[in-house]
Formats: structure tokens, C-alpha cells, sequence
């Protein structure tokens, strides 16, 4: 590695410096060696990729089905980010510096870009082991404007025009973008710890444009011509952020050379351009991923041999059978209609052969059904095993089995709900480390009248002198559950009940709050910490803490305040309101419940009367099978009593 100015740079050096960083990458792609096959085999099967080199296309891809189910149950909304003064600051100043960065980071992320990267970034850390979204700054570059101007004459007489700088270089229309990097172009150097990460590494594949553009013309010089590999290819680049020198080095991978290198180009606390990476197995002083298929790998390939015996078996399942007696008498009976009655030749072949059954000889299909039946269960039995080791029930996949009480699947879905959590929180951890890096670059790169554009703010001077250390001044989250797109339903029951303990509470503090209004302050107080029980979202804290604050003011005066007072009788009469409105809510439910018992018991009738309608359907065509055969019987006889008197006849003749 090399820390000096460009100018300084030899060819020496930029030779040494392209191999050490390459053989770092080399390094950190030994170390992880282990994961990345298991990587490529899960992404193999995952992808169902049948021209792969590793791996195998599974029968069953179970991978493909619980990637799909977990991802969506951690990431299905987009976040809404939390930024508040830190310590409690009344200030109006620092409250208005952190609606600027929330409206400007809520501005960055609503063209659903950050959907996207992150809904990629969760499929490649539950499907390979490691995700990574990284952030860039991106702005639109105003040349200078130029015009010409009269300066004199010369000596000839001639008009003299110089050219003028009207309006200098600028930038607009300033952005964050987001970009999830593949498991396959990261590499990080050793440490135990994210905080200790020396380097970070993203492998990029550049054309010839792009090669160009990103090329430092000072450090091409250095290079001699014979030792320049084919520059007309398209080429793989490895973009390398060391934090030890706080530099970035673009060097190719196939002539290991260096293209350019770079001071800190953005200014962030933790240097590197992303967040630190979901891995969703980690254990403690480790870095390297663990591939999450790994893990339950032996009972994936078990189900796939089951899949595997299975459509062999189904393959080989066939109704076949030989026959024993006149074929073409038998074929003639088999070609038969319904209720068809056709004449068979040499029907004494059949006869002497012991009838129909025993002239057909049927292949045995019964051992095959019954091992079909019992792979058929060792296969769910296996799926089961994986759904206990991977935590994904059948409640978290929408299943459920009828004959379970809405209390079982209820506990089912809490208890499931446990290790999605944990995965939901790997998730909302990275965005509020994007938010964070977004706030930063947002501070140190917009300009104010990019900043205003994206806030839709004015920013005063007092407020840009306050956004320069943002992380100092703000403490910036993402508002709790926003990445995932809770149940309605739930919702609005956990609002019910809200609303109806709220009542019962000012209900029970009103006489003591009318004998001692001193006592408002830790009332309140005692409210607001009923209240954060529940997810009221940010508007709501805001004014919980607003009503804190009126309370403590109000118990703090000798007198009672007239304000307090109204504003008392005003909050009593609407809790009053929402417990009505939570009874009428309670009652129209239960009259939907007994609408719906009772419309399910009319259904109920309704199909037993079709059962047994269908019932009289099978008696009357039963009957009418019935007679036909002893019309058919009846005929048959006649035949043969016509036969027998023809005979007699001609023996009598005789």
C-alpha cells in the first residue's frame, strides 16, 4: 500500500500497491473459501439452475420456498425514518433541523428505490449467508457559463473579445442512491468485529467508457506502455476503502493495475460507504458468513431423495394386465359403451378360460401403492423436521390445520413469531445504519438549496450551523415496525383496547385529579407510561409528551388553571366518546358473529339437503341399473327359450 500524493507516485510503487491489495482479496476469499462454495451450491438450488457448475437442482427445492416465505415476512414495507434531537431538546432550532433531515431521508427513499435493494439485499443474506446495501452520492454537475465581451482593440485595429466566467461551476439536483451488493463482488478484510474491519472491497465489471472515465490520468502516465494489458475489453475492477490510510483504490483484476486513487471521498464517521451486513448465523469473534442451507442441508437432500423415489415409483405406477382367453372376444367388451350389450364370438373360449375375471390377469400395483403412501408421509415428516430448524411454521407460511382452536394457532403465531423477529430486527438495524449514513452525506454534500428542495423546508443559518455534526445532535432510528406491514386486524384491536383502557384510566383518576390538580404531573406520567405499551407511532409520542408537559405546568400552579380544567372536562368527555364508540364497535361485531353463526348454520342445512338429494339421485340410478339388468336378464332368457324350442322342433322332425 502507498500513502502519498498522486504526483509522487512511481510505477514501482503502483505495481506493488496493485498486487498487495489483490493478494489481500485473494486472502479474504481463502478465508471464506468454505462459505462461498456453500454459497454457490445454495444459489444453485435456490435459482433451480440446472447449467450450474456447483451444486444440484433439487426435486423439492425447499431452499426456493422458505427464501420466499422469510423475506417478505421481514421486509414488506418501506421504513419510515425517526430522527429526533437527542437528550429531550425543546429547542426549535434543533427541532427544525430534524424535520429537515427526516423530510429530506423520507425523500431519498419514496421512489421505492430502497425497497428494492434491501427486499435483494434480504434474499442474498437468507439464501446465502451475507447481504450488503452500500450508498452513494450523486449530484448533476452545472458547467461555468461563459460569454464573450468587448476588451478594446489592438494595434491593427481590430476588436479584442475575451471570454468571461458569467456564473460558476455548480451542482444540483443532489441524491442518495442505494445499491445492493452481491454476496459474489464483497470482500472485507480480517477482524472479529465490524468496528474492526480494516478494508472493505466491491468487484465491479466495467466497459472500455467506464475504464476511461474512472482512469487518473496522472497515475496513467506512470505506467509504461509494454506493461499496459488489452484496454479495449471489457474489464473486472476491484473498488477498495481502506480505512487504515482513509483512501479508495480502483484496480483491476486482470493486469493488476492501479487506476486511481482517491482521498475520503464522502467524510462518513465509520469511512465505509454501507451498513454493516445482515448475516443471519453469526457467532461471537467471527466474521465469515455461515450459509443458512448448510444448516439444514442433510434433511433437504433426505427430502429430495424421498421426491426422487417417489416419481420413480410414479413413473412405474401404471394399470396394466395380459390376456389369458380370446383376445379379440375381450377387446370387444372392453371397447364397450355404458349399458352396451355387444355380441362376442367364441364366447366359450372365455368360458372355459373361468369367466371374465379370470381370463384378464391384472400387473400387481398394490405393493408400489402402499411404499408411495409411506414415502409420501416420510416426506412431510421431513418437511416438519426442516420447518423446526429453520423456524418457518406453517402459521408463517398462512397454513394452518383445521381441526387447531384459534387459541392453539394464536400461541402457534406468537411463538413463530419469535425468531422472525430476530431476523426482522438484523434487517431494521441495517436501514437505520442507511438512514444514518444518508443524514450524514445529506449535512456534508447538499448544498442548502438542496437540502430546502428535498425538505421542502426553509433552512436558516441557524439550522445548517446545527446539521453539520448530525450525528452528534440527532438521534436517528427507524420508526418501530415500519419495515414490516403489520395485521389490520391486530391493529385495530390493540387500538380498541387502547382507547378502552385510556377511558377507564381518566375515569378512575377524574375525582383525584378535581380534589388535587397538583396531582396532573405524575398522572400523566403514569399514563404515558400505559401508552408506550402500545405502537402509537411518532405523531402520537410527540403529542403524548406535549400532554406530559402541559400536565406538569398545570401542577406546578397554586390555583387551578381554567385551561387545565377544560381542557380536563374536554379529554374526559372524549374518553367518554371512545369507550361509547369501543361498545358500539363491540356490539356491531357481535351481531356480525351471530349474522355469521347463523347464515354458516343456514349453509350447513343447505348441504346436508344436498347430501341428501345426491343420496336419492344414487337410489333411483341404482334402481334404474337394476331393472335394466333384469330386463337384460328377462331377454337373455328369451333367447334361450327361442333356442330351445328350435331345437326341439328340428328333433322332432328329425
Amino acid at each position: 500500500m502507498i500513502d502519498q500524493d498522486q504526483a509522487d507516485y512511481t510505477q514501482a510503487d503502483l505495481k506493488r500497491s496493485g498486487r498487495t491489495w489483490l493478494e489481500k482479496i485473494r486472502q479474504s476469499e481463502k478465508r471464506d473459501d468454505a462459505w462461498i462454495k456453500a454459497a454457490e451450491v445454495a444459489e444453485t438450488a435456490y435459482l433451480a439452475d440446472e447449467e450450474a457448475e456447483n451444486g444440484e437442482v433439487p426435486r423439492f427445492n425447499i431452499l426456493h420456498s422458505n427464501v420466499e416465505t422469510i423475506v417478505p415476512s421481514i421486509y414488506n414495507s418501506t421504513p419510515r425514518p425517526d430522527i429526533r434531537p437527542r437528550h429531550n431538546n425543546k429547542d426549535d432550532i434543533a427541532k427544525m433541523g430534524a424535520d429537515v433531515l427526516e423530510r429530506g431521508t423520507t425523500t431519498q427513499i419514496d421512489d421505492s428505490a430502497l425497497d428494492e435493494e434491501i427486499e435483494a439485499n434480504a434474499q442474498d443474506a437468507f439464501m446465502a449467508g451475507r447481504g450488503v446495501v452500500r450508498v452513494r452520492f450523486d449530484a448533476d454537475e452545472v458547467p461555468p457559463q461563459i460569454a464573450q465581451q468587448f476588451a478594446g482593440v489592438d494595434e491593427s485595429g481590430e476588436p479584442i473579445i475575451q471570454e468571461v466566467e458569467v456564473s460558476p461551476a455548480s451542482i444540483t439536483n443532489e441524491r442518495i442512491l442505494y445499491e445492493c451488493v452481491s454476496w459474489r463482488d464483497y470482500r472485507e478484510g480480517p477482524a472479529k468485529r465490524w468496528k474492526d474491519v480494516p478494508w472493505v472491497a466491491y468487484r465491479h465489471e466495467i466497459s472500455e467508457t467506464e475504464r476511461e472515465r474512472l482512469e487518473d490520468d496522472v497515475i496513467a502516465e506512470k505506467y509504461e506502455t509494454e506493461d499496459n494489458v488489452d484496454e479495449t475489453k471489457d474489464c473486472t475492477v476491484w473498488e477498495i476503502w481502506c480505512k487504515e490510510t482513509m483512501k479508495v483504490y480502483f484496480i483491476t483484476e486482470e493486469g493488476q493495475k492501479v487506476l486511481n486513487i482517491s482521498d475520503d471521498p464522502l467524510g462518513l464517521k465509520g469511512f465505509f460507504p454501507q451498513a454493516k451486513p445482515v448475516q443471519p448465523i453469526t457467532a461471537t469473534g467471527k466474521r465469515c458468513p455461515v450459509c443458512p442451507y448448510t444448516i439444514y442441508k442433510n434433511l433437504a437432500e433426505e427430502l429430495d431423495r424421498a421426491s426422487k423415489r417417489i416419481n420413480a415409483i410414479m413413473r412405474g405406477l401404471k394399470v396394466r394386465g395380459g390376456i389369458a382367453a380370446d383376445a379379440e372376444a375381450v377387446e370387444l367388451i372392453s371397447q364397450a359403451d355404458d349399458n352396451e350389450l355387444v355380441p362376442i364370438p367364441n364366447i366359450e373360449n372365455i368360458t372355459a378360460a373361468g369367466g371374465l375375471e379370470k381370463a384378464i390377469m391384472w400387473w400387481p400395483i398394490e405393493t408400489a401403492i402402499m411404499v408411495l403412501r409411506e414415502l409420501y408421509a416420510q416426506r412431510e415428516q421431513t418437511k416438519q423436521a426442516i420447518y423446526e430448524v429453520t423456524g418457518i411454521s406453517d402459521i408463517i407460511r398462512g397454513q394452518g390445520a383445521a381441526s387447531e382452536t384459534a387459541t392453539a394457532q394464536q400461541i402457534k403465531t406468537e411463538w413463530g413469531s419469535l425468531r422472525v423477529k430476530k431476523m426482522q430486527n438484523l434487517i431494521a438495524r441495517q436501514v437505520r445504519d442507511l438512514f444514518v449514513i444518508t443524514s450524514e452525506l445529506m449535512c456534508k454534500h447538499f448544498t442548502a438549496q438542496g437540502l430546502q428542495q428535498a425538505s421542502g423546508m426553509q433552512i436558516t443559518p441557524e439550522v445548517m450551523q446545527l446539521l453539520k455534526s448530525p450525528s452528534r445532535h440527532y438521534r436517528i432510528d427507524v420508526e418501530s415496525d415500519s419495515t414490516i406491514r403489520a395485521d389490520a386486524t391486530k391493529n385495530r384491536e390493540q387500538m380498541a383496547q387502547f382507547l378502552q383502557g385510556t377511558a377507564q384510566f381518566f375515569q378512575t383518576m377524574g375525582p383525584l385529579l378535581a380534589q388535587a390538580p397538583q396531582a396532573a404531573g405524575p398522572v400523566v406520567d403514569m399514563y404515558s407510561a400505559f401508552a408506550r405499551q402500545f405502537d402509537l407511532g411518532k405523531s402520537a409520542e410527540d403529542a403524548l409528551e406535549q400532554m406530559v408537559e402541559l400536565a406538569k405546568q398545570a401542577g406546578q400552579q397554586d390555583r387551578p388553571n381554567p385551561e387545565m380544567e377544560k381542557m380536563k372536562a374536554e379529554f374526559e368527555m372524549k374518553a367518554k366518546e371512545f369507550q361509547h364508540q369501543v361498545q358500539m364497535d363491540q356490539e356491531e361485531q357481535q351481531r356480525k358473529t351471530a349474522e355469521f353463526q347463523k347464515d354458516m348454520q343456514l349453509k350447513g342445512a343447505d348441504l346436508q339437503l344436498k347430501a341428501a338429494e345426491l343420496k336419492l339421485k344414487g337410489e333411483q340410478l341404482n334402481l334404474e341399473e337394476s331393472k335394466a339388468e333384469s330386463e337384460a336378464a328377462a331377454r337373455f332368457a328369451e333367447y334361450e327359450l327361442e333356442d330351445e324350442q328350435q331345437r326341439a322342433v328340428k328333433l322332432g322332425g328329425s
